[in-house]
């Protein structure tokens, strides 16, 4: 009985899981968005799950597309009112969970895994996974070309996998913004990846009392090709806390990027 229960709790949670899905489709379509929820097993087995999100423009075939890589400890959903900026401009947005944040929890053998119990050499798969990612993503839609012009936000361990991941994309991107950046988190050390970048600009930005931010800045800014323009956020908090507790930060940073993407 206790069995029988439990599978039909499953079946019902399933049920509910599409029709929110479906809802969410619905609701965006209707707003002129196109969303899809992209599932990615890595090298490893691991699984990332992604959300992509494009305007719906009519025969519009391929649009500026921004990536999204959130803070240690946080997922895609804190990002706030910047994915909303960036498509208003008319940019498609993919944002990923790392493994070990918000979706991206289970490991090939379907165990969930945290960020709290992850080694390094976890971390160290971040740039892989997000290439990945990006690979699904044109695999999926392939009438359209998303990473011809493209550009990262990350927020510090996220911008340290992006810049590397980056460094490996045979695209590079028109410009990266490293939201309180670090010279090496865990195992991902970017000063080297940053100087094969050229040709690519980058916007640093640093909580108003976060000095390690603002002195990792000054650091990587030696290794730039490009421009590398350093900004202080009004906000005394780092990274994706900035977005919330700045309210005009998110609007600074599609406008730097509109820059850039056309």
């Amino acid at each position: 009985m206790c069995y029988n229960y439990t599978i039909m709790k499953r079946i019902v949670l399933i049920i509910l899981s599409l029709f929110l899905i479906f809802f969410n489709l619905e609701a965006n379509s209707a707003q002129g968005l196109m969303e899809k929820e992209i599932i990615t097993v890595a090298k490893d087995g691991f699984t990332i799950k992604s959300t992509f999100v494009y305007p719906k423009i009519k025969n519009q075939k391929e649009f500026p597309t921004v990536v999204l890589l959130h803070s240690l400890g946080y997922n895609s959903q804190w990002w706030g009112d910047l994915q909303d900026n960036l498509l208003a401009k008319g940019y498609a947005v993919l944002a990923i969970d790392l493994r070990g944040h918000g979706k991206s929890i289970y490991n090939a053998r379907l165990s969930k895994t945290s960020w709290k119990s992850m080694k390094n050499s976890a971390y160290a798969k971040y740039p892989d996974d997000i290439l990945s990612v990006i690979n699904s993503v044109k695999e999926e839609n392939t009438k359209r070309v998303f990473f011809d012009n493209w550009a990262i936000v990350g927020a510090d361990i996220g911008a340290s996998a992006g810049v590397i991941a980056a460094d490996k994309y045979p695209v590079r991107p028109k410009t990266i913004v490293m939201i309180s950046p670090v010279v090496r988190t865990k195992s991902l050390y970017i000063p080297v990846n940053i100087a094969h970048l050229d040709n690519v600009d980058f916007l640093a930005i640093s909580g108003t009392d976060d000095t390690d931010s603002k002195e990792a800045a000054k650091y990587l800014s030696k290794f730039a090709q490009a421009q590398f323009l350093e900004f202080t956020s009004e906000s005394k908090t780092t990274g994706m806390l900035m977005l919330k507790n700045d309210t005009g930060l998110s609007k600074m940073i599609s406008e730097w990027v509109s820059e850039y993407l056309n």
